[in-house]
């Protein structure tokens, strides 16, 4: 996987002391939503009507604090995708910025000597929550930015503001999408490209629908065929599905492991404390990392994630036969690793192979750990390496280690007694030419003490690096990477009484 750039000049490299109200604690992932837009019924409706996908609006997500400087783009200036409404969207074409020899982007940047201090560069603004941000798979000057409003927006190179709705390369009617306030965990959370793409015209979404009960929903849709920068809506397929009990802690992240699974994570429920009892419940697809084929094996599927969860039929996906708990009838054979409370943010790295798990606690601790097959992570006996709310468990486990009651402890993890530290949002590995001293740096932040931290894990030890950069205290809800291998960090900009204002995309960057 090669991890598009613009060239905005902001740097945010002071902490600012800004109340953030309402925002803190669990990131909008707050659990305050306990019976927020869900059923708690447990014989709800078995089959989620379809999304709408007529995109409806008319105008476009908050634009205010445009970009005051619109430098030079450090990258290619030409569009290779000029063409695009004519060719075949699962045709391969050339790309200028593409090194014909290795593959490999061309590196956009005059790379940096040794360890320079970290800033962050505004690459645009105007979105609404803008939660995910992924290049192009052939096009790395192409960035596809997801908003939880239920829109997937295209950046074309030198674009500084979101491009209007009706530009839109995926749009799904969900919970949430007129929301003016930042605080809702329910709307579009993930977005992944088939592992072929374009090749495989197909790409993936994980999202709650309006109208629906809640559920989660994880679903298929092909490239238009006349078109290749937008789906098209009549091609959706339902790929996966999980019952929610409550708003709150959808996870939503999902991505394709190296093997071609999708992994796809799912928080606990809602509410608080692990109320549902989804957490120690290995037959519940809540509270874990699942990891499934997404081609159907014609049988249909079908769950009921805990006792006042709808359930749920009418998808078709295929377990792949080297899941850890296939054959053990104690678990759904979905689940790949479990323990995890709500799981906002996780990556893999592409050169290692490495899973990080950004894993939102509850009222202490955050913590980052690493993703392992059949791992358990802990909650809710225990939140980070601690024990939950006095709850009996073993805390004597190293780094990365397994406790006796068998349960990994995370590589890192940050108390809220800290700077108003709330949330965690994960982000990425560093692998960009413009620095080459931070390649395989993982970075990751907070939401409410908008700080960014960034270590390096080499399988055996973890070096912190603490506190990076922060973004004057805009909230980061959401993260990503550029097709050169920069890191992304998304933030929101909210006023007093917590009201949207802006949504922003910043690439981290050297400093002055």
């Amino acid at each position: 996987m090669n991890y598009p750039m613009r060239d905005l000049s902001l740097r945010a490299c002071s902490l600012a002391a800004a109340a953030l109200l309402a925002a803190c604690g669990d990131s909008g992932k707050n659990d305050t939503e306990a019976s927020s837009g869900a059923s708690t019924g447990g014989s709800g409706s078995a089959t989620e009507p379809g999304p709408t996908t007529t995109d409806p609006a008319t105008t476009d997500p908050a634009t205010t604090d445009t970009p005051t400087s619109n430098g030079p783009t450090s990258g290619p200036t030409s569009d290779p995708t000029t063409e695009a409404t004519t060719v075949d969207p699962t045709a391969t074409t050339t790309d200028p910025t593409t090194d014909t020899t290795t593959g490999a982007p061309v590196c956009p940047y005059t790379p940096v000597d040794g360890m320079p201090s970290i800033a962050l560069e505004l690459i645009a603004n105007g979105f609404d929550r803008p939660v995910l941000t992924l290049p192009h798979p052939k096009q790395p000057d192409r960035l596809f930015i997801v908003e939880q409003g239920g829109h997937i927006k295209i950046l074309e190179p030198g674009e500084t503001t979101a491009p209007p709705d009706a530009d839109d390369f995926l749009y799904v009617k969900v919970k949430g999408e007129n929301n003016t306030d930042i605080g809702s965990e329910q709307g579009l959370l993930g977005f992944a490209f088939h592992p072929d793409f374009p090749d495989d015209p197909r790409v993936y979404i994980n999202y709650q629908s309006q109208p629906g009960d809640g559920r989660t929903l994880v679903d298929e849709y092909k490239l238009d065929a006349n078109n290749p920068d937008k789906v098209d809506p009549n091609s959706r397929r339902l790929v996966y599905s999980v019952g929610q009990p409550a708003g709150n802690h959808n996870g939503g992240m999902i991505l394709f492991d190296s093997t071609g699974m999708l992994m796809i994570g799912m928080g606990d429920g809602g509410g608080s404390n692990g109320q549902f009892g989804t957490s120690r419940d290995p037959k519940s697809p809540l509270a874990k990392i699942l990891r499934i084929d997404v081609e159907p094996d014609g049988k249909a599927d079908s769950n009921t994630a805990c006792g006042s969860c709808p359930m749920v039929d009418g998808f078709d996906f295929t377990v792949p036969p080297d899941n850890p708990h296939v054959g053990d009838n104690a678990y759904a054979p979905e689940v790949w690793a479990s323990g995890v409370r709500n799981p906002w943010r996780f990556s893999i790295d592409p050169a290692t192979d490495t899973m990080y798990i950004a894993d939102v606690g509850q009222g202490t601790y955050e913590e980052v750990s690493i993703g392992k097959a059949g791992a358990d992570f802990g909650w809710n006996i225990m939140e980070g390496n601690n024990c939950f709310k006095g709850a009996p468990c073993d805390t004597s486990a190293p780094v990365n280690g397994v406790n006796k009651d068998g349960m990994t402890a995370p590589i890192t993890e940050y108390s809220h007694n800290d700077n108003g530290r709330c949330s965690i949002t994960g982000a990425f590995v560093y692998h960009s030419c413009e620095v080459p001293a931070w390649d395989g740096v993982y970075f990751y932040s907070d939401y409410c003490s908008a700080e960014v931290f960034a270590l390096k894990w080499d399988g055996n030890a973890v070096a912190e690096m603490g506190v990076v950069v922060d973004t004057g205290g805009e909230p980061i809800i959401g993260s990503g990477y550029t097709g050169y291998g920069d890191v992304i960090i998304n933030t929101v900009v909210v006023d007093g009484m917590n009201t949207l204002q802006d949504g922003k995309i910043y690439r981290v960057v050297p400093g002055a």
